[in-house]
């Protein structure tokens, strides 16, 4: 007969019997994870009805696990194993027959079979070791354990796992004592446990409180010495009441928990053994922040109770401030840590029963030479409501007493919640001494606040004095009580000059006009005319001087500015004649700024500017009169002078924009384009915002235009060369515009146009001159399409006279390439102009909004001296940008043209009158933070009708293309 390796045996049970045990399908190891999640749910079917004793539903499980995998060893086992659990050994071999046909060599087939054979008449370990399992998958462990109690079985390989598999029957059933007899069998034996089987002994001994026997184990395997088992261990010698053994093991163990519970309950375990070695506690280094406040309230009452200071301070130091306080407050007090004792001082206050506290508390921390903390616990209490109001009197002394010692210690807060008025005037009388001796005059002036007649004139005037600097307006009033009380003398004339500081100056004149004559001082004479001037009443200002000149006072610069300031304002000589008085005496940037204003006034632009030129040298970090100076020398005509004023105040002013733009225009008007090109790029810069101008769409339309405009001047600038191109191409004849020789009919037309610009000369508008050549051709007089007929190049300049005028002056020579036509050269003069009414319709992108409407009206007037041939075109074209995506427009319009040709010769006059209908694509390009859009491409489709004309067709199809670079 056959006979089957042990190892052989024990891989068969371990394969088939030991997932039923565990309530779990077999593993499926030869098929995809896909695969394993399909069968995983008919296994767990499967085994169940057959731990049921269902075969219908065990067969058919197991079947359609075999089903979703038909080449799966293991798939094969499990309904083999069903057949023969059934009693059907013959459909059991022609399942595993067929797995054979996939996998012959695989050994668990060989000892499956080997088993299913001998198992009938051969008493031996295989046969054994199926009995056992049979027994283990019933539940009858005892008759399991009945084939184990053969020695010779129970040694071999098949008999150990026979054992381990009853070991893990009995933990799922429940069977403590029997899985606790297999392990120890199993150990007995010399077998090695597995992490695992260990781990579920030890867990067996400690529910069984062999607590001994569980804790050698435990030493024995260092897999049980993970931190939750030393802590369950510790646990069942805590229950067990074995005290001093949970003292040893608990110094002896140090472990380091996962989990925050777990780390907790060994904090109690710890505090359970503290009377016998409160080190254990006080020593253990938590992991977790949330359990260091449990350790401190475990280890404290301990501490205080040994009247261990250290200790307890640490445990202190790891609670909620609020806990403890007397604890904290009396510790800290003594250790002359006095901001602590303060700290603990408030939160007893704070508590319901804390506010009979305060007067001893605050009294301790006095004694103990803590002041500054004395102060902040009465503080806390102030205005001592509640049950504190009976002692309010007691406790403003000992306020004041502190302020009177320390005043700095009271700080902006302090001041603060001393400020709102008590309620009775003794109390309010305290207040405002505790207030006067911490100098508040915000605390006086609250305190004062009821207004109460009773305060006399010098109260008032003492408020007055204390809020003249920070609170002016408040002064006067106050100096205006005190007045009231007492009129006319110091009190009246400190509510003039209050009244003048506040600003308020016709008040300041009245006052000055009640105080006593026989008390003032010529300095205040010289005040009150200073007042007078302020408030534009220049009689009552003359007046004064009159009384300070009777008094004798002396005429310094200062008097004499007061006089010229008080002069009629129709008397501009005397006004200049006072200031020449006061800059004789002492030269002043105000004095000659003041005559500049004279001398602009009547007509002297140049003197006016001369004396700012003083005053600013007087004066030279002032950047307003550095401005003043550059519009001054504008207005007398040196542009040289106003740009050295103008450069000089943008230095001190670096970001005003008036100044930078004002720079810039003036180096344009002397044709210094690069230095205008920086102030440009400074402008664009102090605007904001770097995106393109698409981007200002959203924002605020003047910014965006005016950012749009500084970029194109910036583009302008900095550009020498610009390239133009035109092409058309119609479907019939047509007068296309520039054509090659005047009056002639043309398909198509083409040109390439290359300028150079030079700089403008210096001074007067923008007068600009460019050089030119372009090349131009048409379709021929046969009508072909394509523009390479008759080339022809030319030559010239164009002129531009004006900046604030389109207007464009041209001489062309022209020359023929080639003689194919049979053309001469010519020469051209040229005056064309363009018009669109206002920037806002002109055919440049527009950066805010969603579209403009443009317009342009455009005249060109041309003579062919050679030809002897002169044309004239008047063209109005009307349109609507529609704005898409990337700076680009649709732009639907309409133009009416006239034109017209003396065409020499005999040939009389010829005119043409049209009107058109297109749409054209545009596209911007080229833009960069200081630059506007650069480049520009057009395509376009137009339809023209002429209503008269000296052509043969009136209607014709254009496609323009154009761009300029």
């Amino acid at each position: 007969m056959t006979r089957v390796s042990w190892r052989s045996v024990l891989v068969l049970p371990l394969a088939l019997v030991m997932p039923a045990f565990a309530q779990q399908p077999a593993r499926v190891n030869d098929v995809s994870a896909y695969r394993r999640f399909l069968i995983y749910p008919h296994q767990q079917r499967a085994f169940a009805a057959m731990k049921a004793g269902d075969q219908a539903t065990a067969i058919a499980e197991f079947t359609r696990a075999r089903e979703l995998a038909p080449h799966s060893v293991a798939t094969a086992l499990d309904l083999a194993e069903a057949w023969r659990h059934f009693n059907q050994p013959a459909r059991a071999e022609a399942v595993l027959a067929e797995q054979r046909r996939f996998t012959p060599d695989d050994p668990r087939l060989a000892a499956h079979a080997a088993v299913a054979r001998d198992c009938t008449t051969d008493p031996a370990a295989s046969c054994r070791a199926q009995r056992g399992y049979d027994a283990l998958r019933a539940g009858e462990l005892a008759r399991a354990q009945v084939e184990l109690d053969d020695a010779a079985f129970a040694r071999s390989d098949a008999g150990v796992a026979l054992r381990r598999a009853l070991a893990q029957r009995a933990i799922y059933l429940g069977d403590a004592a029997r899985a606790d007899a297999a392990f120890a069998a199993l150990q007995a034996g010399g077998q090695t446990l597995q992490p695992a089987e260990c781990g579920q002994w030890f867990a067996l001994l400690l529910q069984q409180r062999k607590l001994e026997f569980a804790r050698a184990l435990q030493e024995a395997h260092p897999e049980l010495q993970s931190p939750l088992q030393q802590l369950a261990m510790a646990h069942a010698l805590a229950d067990a009441g074995e005290d001093a053994t949970l003292v040893s093991y608990l110094a002896a163990h140090q472990p380091v928990f996962t989990r925050e519970a777990q780390e907790r309950q060994w904090l109690y375990l710890l505090a359970h053994a503290e009377s016998a070695r409160p080190d254990l506690l006080t020593r253990y280094r938590v992991r977790f922040a949330a359990n260091r406040p449990v350790q401190a309230r475990l280890a404290l009452p301990g501490a205080l109770a040994r009247d261990d200071r250290a200790a307890a301070q640490h445990a202190l130091a790891q609670l909620p401030p609020g806990d403890f306080g007397e604890a904290r407050f009396g510790l800290a007090l003594r250790a002359g840590r006095f901001d602590e004792a303060l700290r603990q001082a408030q939160r007893l206050v704070a508590q319901r029963d804390g506010a009979s506290q305060l007067d001893a508390l605050s009294y301790r921390l006095l004694h103990a030479d803590a002041t500054a903390q004395s102060k902040q616990l009465l503080m806390q209490a102030y205005p001592f409501a509640g049950d504190d109001a009976m002692h309010a009197g007691a406790m403003l002394e000992r306020l004041a007493l502190i302020a009177a010692a320390q005043p700095t210690l009271f700080d902006a807060g302090d001041r603060a919640r001393l400020h709102p008025p008590l309620g009775t005037v003794a109390l309010r009388s305290v207040q405002v001494s505790l207030l006067a001796a911490l100098g508040d005059c915000d605390g006086v002036r609250l305190a004062m606040g009821d207004f109460d007649p009773s305060y006399p004139a010098d109260r008032w005037a003492a408020l007055g004095h204390c809020l003249q600097d920070a609170h002016p307006g408040l002064a006067e009033y106050a100096y205006a009580q005190a007045s009231q009380r007492v009129p006319g003398g110091e009190y009246t004339r400190a509510l003039a000059y209050q009244a003048y500081a506040a600003q308020d100056y016709a008040a300041a004149l009245v006052a000055w006009q009640r105080a006593d004559p026989a008390q003032m001082s010529a300095a205040d004479r010289l005040a009150a005319a200073t007042t007078a001037i302020a408030a534009d009443d220049r009689a009552s200002a003359r007046r004064w001087l009159d009384r300070y000149d009777a008094a004798q006072g002396a005429r310094d610069d200062r008097y004499w500015w007061l006089r010229a300031q008080s002069t009629e304002a129709a008397d501009a000589a005397a006004e200049e004649a006072a200031l020449q008085q006061a800059i004789a005496l002492r030269p002043d940037a105000r004095y000659y700024a003041r005559l500049a204003q004279v001398q602009r006034q009547r007509g002297e632009p140049a003197q006016a500017a001369a004396s700012l030129e003083r005053a600013s040298a007087l004066a030279p970090q002032d950047a307003a009169l550095a401005a003043t100076l550059g519009y001054a020398w504008l207005q007398a005509g040196d542009t040289a002078r106003a740009r050295a004023a103008f450069e000089r105040a943008h230095r001190m002013r670096p970001d005003d924009p008036a100044l930078t733009r004002q720079l810039m225009y003036l180096q344009l008007a002397e044709g210094d384009r690069a230095q205008a090109r920086l102030y440009a790029a400074q402008a664009i810069d102090q605007l904001g915002g770097n995106g393109p101008s698409a981007q200002d769409d959203a924002g605020d339309d003047r910014v965006a235009l005016e950012r749009f405009n500084l970029r194109r001047l910036h583009e302008d600038l900095g550009r020498r060369w610009r390239i133009l191109g035109d092409l058309a191409i119609g479907d019939s004849v047509s007068s296309a515009a520039n054509a090659i020789a005047p009056g002639v009919s043309y398909r198509s037309y083409a040109q390439v146009e290359a300028q150079y610009r030079f700089d403008a000369p210096a001074g007067g508008d923008e007068n600009t001159l460019a050089a030119y050549a372009r090349v131009f051709a048409g379709s021929g007089a046969q009508g072909d399409w394509q523009p390479v007929h008759a080339p022809r190049l030319g030559m010239g300049v164009h002129w531009k006279p004006w900046r604030s005028q389109t207007i464009v002056f041209s001489a062309e020579q022209q020359l023929a390439i080639g003689r194919a036509d049979g053309r001469r050269s010519d020469t051209l003069l040229r005056a064309s102009g363009s018009w669109t009414g206002s920037a806002r319709f002109s055919d440049d992108w527009h950066p805010q909004g969603r579209g403009w409407f443009a317009q342009n009206i455009y005249v060109d007037v041309a003579r062919y001296l050679r030809a002897r041939q002169s044309v004239a075109t008047l063209d109005y074209q009307w349109g609507y940008h529609r704005k898409l995506p990337a700076a680009q427009t649709l732009e639907p319009f309409v133009r009416l043209q006239a034109n017209g040709i003396e065409r020499g010769h005999g040939q009389g006059f010829g005119h043409d009158l049209r009107a058109g209908l297109g749409v054209r694509w545009n596209l911007w390009y080229g833009e960069s933070r200081y630059d506007a859009y650069a480049h520009r491409v057009r395509i376009g489709l137009e339809w023209q009708h002429a209503f008269t004309s000296y052509l043969r067709e009136t209607n014709v199809v254009f496609l323009t293309v154009g761009g300029q670079w």
